[in-house]
């Protein structure tokens, strides 16, 4: 499969938007991954003390654990928090890679995000992804993960994910053809550089998730016009 790959397709997700030029989570962040070309982009979601699902990443605020606290009291402490139903508004407009950072809520995440086009539900905690596969949700599942997974497709496979988020060190060519035996689409985090960008395109990946998703949109593109002009030049 991986072989027969069209590298043009290689798709650019921002890293929590676009967070070098706008605060990371936000939907100017996303609204900004778009605008420069990305084809979507990857947030946090987490589930407040009063039940409000919210983009955040760190584990605490303010020496609080995140989840202690309600959305009043994290507006009040000055933190930007965005909710999940805001992003309802991307439904269709972009592929979104929603990362839950702990389990334990996903019927209300079910409630938010069900019928939204472009949905892949992804997290560190396989077991929530688990339980996503046996509920049979509409939505695609991935698994995001450090380092390395003894034979990672067939795992992957087994916890009913169709994408797989490694880290982008840990991936080769043998992990990604794999990968892509099942039927499993392969985008690591987080390359900022040209050359990573490259690499792993190279070994085959399906994208990559960047801080830097203009720039990297801009390298795609200068590859695919390189591209066009030498089946130009073939033809001629």
């Amino acid at each position: 499969m991986s072989a027969n790959r069209d590298p043009s397709l290689f798709l650019i997700f921002g890293h929590r938007g676009s967070p070098k030029r706008y605060p990371e989570n936000t939907l100017a962040s996303f609204e900004e991954a778009l605008r420069v070309g990305a084809d979507g982009f990857e947030t946090d979601l987490r589930l407040l003390a009063d039940q409000t699902a919210v983009l955040f990443h760190d584990d605490e605020f303010q020496d609080a654990e995140i989840e202690s606290l309600t959305l009043a009291q994290c507006t009040e402490r000055g933190a930007t928090v965005e909710r999940l139903r805001n992003l309802e508004r991307f439904a269709g407009r972009a592929r979104m890679i929603l990362e839950v950072k702990r389990s334990n809520w996903s019927e209300r995440l079910v409630e938010h995000i069900a019928t939204w086009p472009g949905v892949i539900v992804t997290s560190f905690d396989h077991d929530f992804i688990n339980e996503l596969h046996r509920r049979s949700v509409a939505f695609d599942l991935g698994i995001t993960y450090y380092g390395r997974i003894i034979d990672a497709a067939a795992y992957a496979e087994k916890c009913g994910a169709t994408w797989c988020f490694p880290s982008q060190s840990a991936v080769d060519r043998t992990l990604v053809s794999s990968l892509h035996e099942r039927n499993i689409r392969v985008v690591p985090w987080t390359a900022n550089r040209a050359d990573q960008w490259a690499r792993l395109r190279a070994d085959g990946c399906d994208g990559v998730i960047t801080d830097l998703p203009g720039e990297a949109v801009a390298w795609r593109d200068e590859g695919r016009d390189e591209g066009r002009r030498q089946k130009a030049e073939g033809r001629s």
